[in-house]
């Protein structure tokens, strides 16, 4: 090796000395989060170390920035206490609020349920344009004349806008921002028409507010093929483009209902839009939601045997979409007091004869010698009744979206399980890892005391 060599290796050994590393004010380290990830100019190439996985890696032109390996990224959101019962539903509530239904759920998993982990996309639900420019846009879709005007209701944290009258009299449009951003069209004069029953007199029908069946008109509402068209196109009009073919409709003597959820990923979730014409033929209402819909990236999960034992804290709880809503189980306990038979009349009670009066001189109550009648008597508490406790094995475990909110009010997809039971009912539970979301202090439900006479 000549001098030169001698040189060269010298520069390259100096070159790998890093020195001690720079003092870091704790705000860089603490605000990393907030700051947007640096982009690569190929960001589909990684450096790959000798023997180790690939690692995609930013040049730092001044020094290297080392954070330490305890440092995690921060939950995504916090999720919104009671988020079940917001939701409005009761196909998954935890065994503390059941116990006051008097039955605690005991979850157990089947033998087909799978152990592997997985991961899975979340997505944010973002409000999408201006409040006002989407009531007037609404408005416009419906046939409403007028300018949009904050609604008396309205407030910072649901701020609503409404074309149209609010007491009702004429047709409706509103747009609250908050949440999904819900609309709501209503149109009072084009209320379904009531046919009476045939044994219902001209009479009592102007009390019942229905019209004789000789005097009832046909019933105008599209059909259910009809609606599927007319929901697709109207819907469209609004901002959500559907297939025809997904969307669900219901139709009776009334009124026509056509039905579509938003998919994500090829998953029905629980947000809906919805029309329906009453019998006049004229829509009598709709609603829908005014999001945008952002992957915030895909993260673990736990397996579906895993998840079984979520379903006990309803804090988990998410959503599911139509494909797994109804057939819930709401109470455990018979209702004996429907089906029982007629008690057998008892005898008549036996009347006693009333006492001759007592010659006795009787005690003074204003006497200080004598205790004076309480005025309340003492009351026994009613006993807290015990849950009657229900086995349930969890035979089924499908993987789908499901809608949480957040403690802001915020939406969310996330994945999660929707799990079928012996009995045929859905129940669905959050299949992300721990730590992902962040879980809202418990709740703690008491046990609801029944009053006489209601269960036996």
């Amino acid at each position: 090796m000549n001098d030169f060599d001698d040189d060269i290796s010298a520069r390259l050994k100096r070159g790998l000395r890093p020195g001690a590393a720079p003092e870091l004010s704790p705000d860089i380290v603490t605000g990393a989060a907030a700051h947007p990830a640096p982009r690569l100019s190929n960001p589909g190439r990684t450096l790959r170390i000798a023997g180790g996985a690939g690692l995609a890696v930013a040049v730092v032109t001044v020094g290297a920035l080392v954070v330490a390996p305890t440092l995690t990224r921060p939950p995504l959101f916090t999720a919104a206490a009671a988020s079940g019962a917001a939701a409005g539903t009761a196909d998954s509530i935890s065994s503390q609020m059941k116990i006051g239904w008097w039955v605690d759920y005991n979850y157990s998993a089947g033998a087909g349920l799978s152990t592997d982990g997985g991961s899975g996309e979340v997505y944010r639900l973002v409000l999408e344009g201006d409040p006002q420019e989407r009531a007037a846009a609404i408005a416009d879709v419906f046939g409403v004349a007028g300018t949009p005007a904050a609604a008396s209701y309205s407030d910072p944290a649901y701020p609503t806008w409404m074309v149209g009258p609010e007491d009702g009299s004429a047709p409706t449009v509103s747009v609250t921002w908050s949440g999904t951003g819900d609309w709501w069209y209503s149109d009072p004069a084009a209320s379904s028409f009531y046919v009476c029953d045939p044994s219902v007199t001209a009479e009592q029908a102007v009390d019942y507010g229905c019209t004789m069946p000789e005097d009832a008109p046909a019933n105008l509402a599209p059909s259910e093929a009809e609606a599927r068209t007319e929901a697709q196109a109207l819907l469209a009009a609004t901002g959500f483009t559907v297939d025809a073919a997904d969307i669900t409709t219901y139709a009776d003597d009334w009124s026509t209902t056509a039905t579509a959820n938003l998919a994500v990923g090829g998953a029905k979730t629980a947000l809906d839009w919805s029309v329906t014409w009453s019998n006049t033929g004229e829509i009598s209402w709709a609603y829908g939601h005014t999001v945008s819909v952002e992957s915030q990236g895909s993260f673990g999960t736990v397996s579906a045997k895993d998840a079984v034992a979520r379903l006990d804290d309803g804090r988990w709880w998410g959503a599911a979409g139509p494909d797994y809503q109804g057939g819930a189980v709401m109470f455990a306990a018979d209702a004996k007091a429907a089906d029982a038979p007629a008690e057998e009349p008892t005898a008549e009670p036996t009347v006693e004869p009333t006492p001759e009066p007592s010659l006795e001189p009787t005690a003074d109550p204003t006497d200080p010698a004598v205790d004076p009648m309480p005025t309340e008597l003492p009351v026994d508490p009613a006993p807290v009744p015990t849950p009657e406790v229900v086995d349930v094995t969890v035979d089924t475990a499908e993987p789908t979206l499901l809608l949480m909110w957040d403690a802001d009010g915020g939406a969310w997809l996330v994945p999660g399980y929707a799990m079928k039971v012996a009995d045929g009912w859905w129940s669905s539970v959050v299949s992300l890892v721990e730590g992902v979301i962040a879980l809202p202090e418990p709740i703690q439900v008491d046990p609801v005391v029944p009053e006489e006479g209601l269960v036996d």
